[in-house]
């Protein structure tokens, strides 16, 4: 396991470094606003990701801190996976084969650490795989509170997670070992549902707002047609999906020892999401917890696998991790640096540049013009921009009726709209939306477009913002503008 602790904690540092050297991403900036109001429950995802970066922001104010629970449970998934691998082998190098076999998956969003519903996910689920296997191995109460505790946080994490749940309870099942853990499984499963419970409540209390989003708003359903496919996000789903599916096949079933905890684990989530992925769009980091369940079994086959495969496999993923390392890493270069490597190699700017700079000079430019227009309060179309303004200190209103905005509105509510607002908008002016332009129309008498920014960073354009200075509100203005 030494080469494997040397991987995970060469990564580790790596993504800590990267953390606490780039600006906040605009969906991590959205989490960090949840973790200022503690709640059992959001829009748009279960709590763990507000209460793992409350954690760390405990700790101090910067990206870093935001990231750093996110950087650490991708190194205890990583351990955890190899802890399971080995129990079940009964074989420390498969132990380490697996954990290495995780920690070079090569997702992009893993490469900062990003303080996103997934860490928290993929660490729970890699604890639940060892709590099963250890469970399986020497049953216990101990191993089975490990496991129920592991199972409630990934449920916690994101809905997806309910598939592990099924899948372990699938697993149990088999003749082999029904008699064996179910007594002891039934207390896993009384405590995961338990600390679900309260989540069911959040939701009941709030209109059934998380379950409305992820199971309505969030994914819109279509008839079945080949068409769905043409997404770039889909496809990508699809060869991943395909290619986990098939990976798993022959790792859990095909090869000797059938590690049926993998199949059960890896295999049913991939394939119901790849049905649907004909009705409607899917994304590949969807399936980040079924990898982890394939790092367990492949580690194992690994092992027993000749030098050559070995060195190949780890060679494909290495590569893959590199890269996106480096994209990570280059983030972290002075602006000056990544303006010369843009440049030499312009081709790197689309892989390599990122919008993550645009939020500071943003937030300068809407502390001014609010500050000129008598200390106007701040509307605009997009959580993401409202985020992003209130980590750089500024407060405002999200004035469009998003599935996020009456969350928001919870958060940001004040007194009806004042005499003078500034609408800040992303990527287009007010006069691409006519109805927008009608809304603002009936809710102000006077509506003035000013000069939009458009930061560059290191040579590269950002994303564009117009602005809308907005006076006189009308006694029938409303708190959030269009009636869409």
């Amino acid at each position: 396991m030494i080469a494997a602790a040397i991987v995970v904690g060469a990564l580790t540092l790596l993504r800590a470094y990267a953390a606490f050297n780039v600006p906040l991403t605009a969906d991590e900036a959205y989490y960090w606003t949840w973790s200022l109001h503690p709640a059992y429950g959001y829009t748009d995802h279960p709590p763990m990701v507000a209460w793992l970066i409350g954690l760390g922001t405990a700790l101090g104010h910067g990206p870093g801190f935001v990231r750093l629970p996110f950087v650490l449970c991708e190194a205890i998934a990583a351990l955890a996976i190899g802890r399971a691998a080995a129990l079940a082998a009964n074989n420390a190098r498969a132990g380490a084969f697996a954990a290495i076999l995780f920690a070079l998956i090569p997702q992009t969003k893993l490469a900062l650490g990003e303080a996103l519903p997934d860490g928290a996910y993929v660490a729970a689920w890699a604890l639940a795989l060892w709590g099963a296997v250890a469970l399986d191995r020497r049953p216990s109460l101990r191993a089975a509170t490990g496991l129920g505790l592991a199972l409630a946080a990934v449920v916690l994490s994101r809905t997806f997670g309910w598939a592990l749940v099924l899948g372990i309870a699938a697993w149990s099942l088999e003749p082999q070992r029904r008699r064996r853990v179910w007594p002891l499984l039934a207390a896993s499963a009384a405590l995961a549902v338990a600390a679900y419970v309260p989540f069911l409540a959040w939701n009941a209390a709030h209109q059934w707002e998380n379950f409305a989003f992820t199971f309505h708003t969030r994914q819109a359903f279509h008839p079945f047609a080949f068409a769905v496919l043409t997404g770039i996000s889909t496809q990508r789903f699809v060869v991943y999906a395909l290619l986990l599916a098939a990976l798993t096949w022959f790792v859990a079933l095909r090869t000797p020892p059938r590690v049926t905890l993998v199949a059960w684990t890896a295999l049913p989530l991939p394939v119901a999401l790849l049905g649907f992925s004909f009705t409607t769009p899917t994304e590949s980091y969807w399936i980040i917890g079924p990898a982890a369940s394939l790092a367990l079994g492949a580690g194992i086959v690994l092992e027993r696998a000749p030098a050559g495969w070995r060195r190949a496999i780890v060679g494909a993923l290495g590569a893959g991790t590199a890269y996106v390392s480096a994209a990570a890493l280059f983030l972290t270069l002075p602006e000056a640096a990544q303006a010369a490597v843009f440049s030499a190699a312009p081709a790197l700017r689309g892989p390599f540049a990122s919008g993550v700079y645009a939020f500071a000079p943003l937030a300068g430019r809407v502390r001014a013009l609010a500050a000129a227009d008598g200390g106007a309060e701040v509307l605009t179309d997009r959580y993401e921009t409202s985020a992003e303004l209130l980590w750089y200190g500024v407060d405002s209103r999200l004035a469009i009726a998003l599935p996020q905005q009456p969350q928001w509105s919870r958060w940001h509510a004040g007194a009806p709209l004042p005499q003078h607002a500034l609408l800040v908008t992303f990527a287009a002016p007010l006069s691409a939306d006519p109805a927008l332009v009608r809304a603002v129309a009936a809710s102000f008498a006077h509506v003035t477009p000013l000069a939009p920014l458009a930061p560059s960073y290191a040579g590269v354009p950002e994303d564009v913002y117009y602005f809308v200075q907005l006076d006189g509100a009308r006694p029938n203005a409303r708190d959030v503008i269009p009636e869409l």
